[in-house]
């Protein structure tokens, strides 16, 4: 039996996908999809992960974005292939109906306390109603993975909180997504429709962070609070526990992109590659995936570097056609597959890097003055 900790999109889809083998999903919930904790936008790169996605899934579709600089400039970016909107909850639930469809069990407000292993190489789990005997832990249990902490994988992590609400927003453009880079690390404003948006912030958790979320929403009205914890990728972040069939897939193994904090698309390719070789399960992500990965964790730290001028900046770099026809045409999802060709075509972008370098540097030795006095 192969005991999977959590009945997430990464969890769920990997109980789709095993076969030959009896696969027990333990959610601590007692609802798959609740509480909703991300915006549910995802990229074309979906389907070539999971297939077409029902329509009944899908609650609107973004084909611009709209990056607003802290100074007012702003860039309208078309997609060339639209992003869905999703109800996240029911799309939670749709992985669900497969992984039961390809047998397995599901376990509902039961949570995962520990296991112990067991001579001959299996292993003994821990609920909050029983034990169980496993010859596999899968732990997609998210960013707190207590998977992670049981196997010694959890490491020293850091957390970013998302902040997001369902609400009635004035002013709203249909199919547009607005991202405005003065707010937290990142701020969306997704429209379900003409006149209600998932509105949302992500940064490190406190007082500013919240100052940020407030401005966002402005006079919008809460129909629905939402959000949560999100982990940082570590590129050191071990995906099984060496010589034992525990494994972490999804946010219980930090498979987040930096840029814009989003996981799924990640999930699902780890718990795919999971599924079709546990033996070269780690190998896989790190050849695929891992570089992206990277890329996205680099960028971010160069985009919290950035002052207001530089934002501007970087925003009339992108207004240029060469530089906004490789944007529209490239999936976010997976940044090395356009960086290079924005490096390569944009000496100006070297110039923005270099001076970000500084900027860096400079907080760096700023923040050391301020612990030295």
């Amino acid at each position: 039996m192969i005991a999977v900790i959590g009945a997430g999109p990464a969890g769920c889809y990997y109980a789709s996908r095993v076969r030959g083998r009896e696969v027990h999903l333990f959610e601590e919930h007692q609802t798959v999809g609740q509480p909703v904790s991300c915006t549910g936008i995802l990229t074309d790169s979906v389907r070539r992960v999971i297939g077409e996605v029902p329509e009944r899934l899908v609650v609107s579709r973004i084909r611009r974005f709209k990056l607003v600089a802290p100074g007012g400039r702003f860039l309208y970016v078309d997609l060339d292939k639209v992003n869905l909107i999703l109800d996240r909850a029911a799309f939670d639930r749709y992985l669900l109906d497969q992984a039961l469809a390809n047998g397995a069990v599901l376990h509902l407000g039961e949570r995962f306390l520990g296991y112990t292993p067991t001579d001959g190489g299996g292993y003994e789990v821990h609920t909050t109603r029983g034990d169980y005997r496993a010859h596999a832990i899968v732990g997609a249990d998210g960013p707190e993975s207590p998977v992670a902490r049981a196997a010694g994988l959890y490491r020293s992590r850091s957390f970013v909180r998302g902040l997001q609400a369902r609400c009635r927003f004035p002013g709203l453009e249909d199919g547009v997504t607005e991202i405005r880079l003065a707010l937290g690390e990142f701020s969306w404003i997704v429209p379900e429709d003409g006149q209600v948006a998932r509105v949302g912030v992500i940064g490190p958790d406190g007082p500013s962070l919240h100052r940020d979320y407030a401005a966002l929403l402005g006079n919008a009205e809460i129909m629905e609070d939402q959000g949560g914890l999100i982990p940082l990728f570590d590129p050191r972040q071990k995906l099984r526990k060496p010589g034992e069939n525990v494994f972490l897939i999804g946010d219980a193994a930090t498979q987040v992109k930096a840029t814009t904090y989003g996981g799924i698309i990640y999930g699902l390719l780890a718990a795919q590659y999971l599924a079709e070789n546990p033996e070269t399960y780690e190998s896989r992500m790190a050849a695929k995936l891992g570089r992206d990965l990277w890329i996205s964790l680099r960028m971010r730290e160069f985009m919290n570097a950035m002052t207001e001028q530089q934002a501007d900046e970087l925003l009339e770099i992108f207004q240029r056609d060469h530089n906004k026809q490789i944007i529209t045409q490239h999936d976010r999802d997976f940044p090395s597959r356009f960086i290079v060709q924005l490096l390569m075509k944009e000496a100006q972008l070297w110039k923005l890097g270099w001076k970000l370098l500084r900027t860096r540097a400079r907080g760096g030795r700023e923040g050391a003055t301020r612990l030295a006095s």
